[in-house]
């Protein structure tokens, strides 16, 4: 193999293995951010619950007679 070939290969290598690395860079910082979305996720879902919570509350409340009936 001529000294060319084996520097174009060994170029060519490194950008691969710099594309890896950035590409698990980049994994690794979208995965955070889905965590971080999840909880608010969550949490959004746990806030509705309780404001309908809340709401049925409300409408046995509203389904009661008044004292001056």
């Amino acid at each position: 193999m001529s000294e060319e070939r084996f520097q174009a290969l060994e170029e060519k290598l490194a950008f691969v293995e710099m594309a890896n690395v950035e590409m698990g860079d980049e994994i690794f910082r979208q995965q955070q951010e889905i965590e971080v979305l999840t909880k608010g996720h969550q949490m959004l879902l746990q806030r509705i619950e309780t404001l309908q919570d809340t709401a049925g509350q409300d409408n046995e409340d509203d389904n009661e007679r008044p004292p001056h009936y």
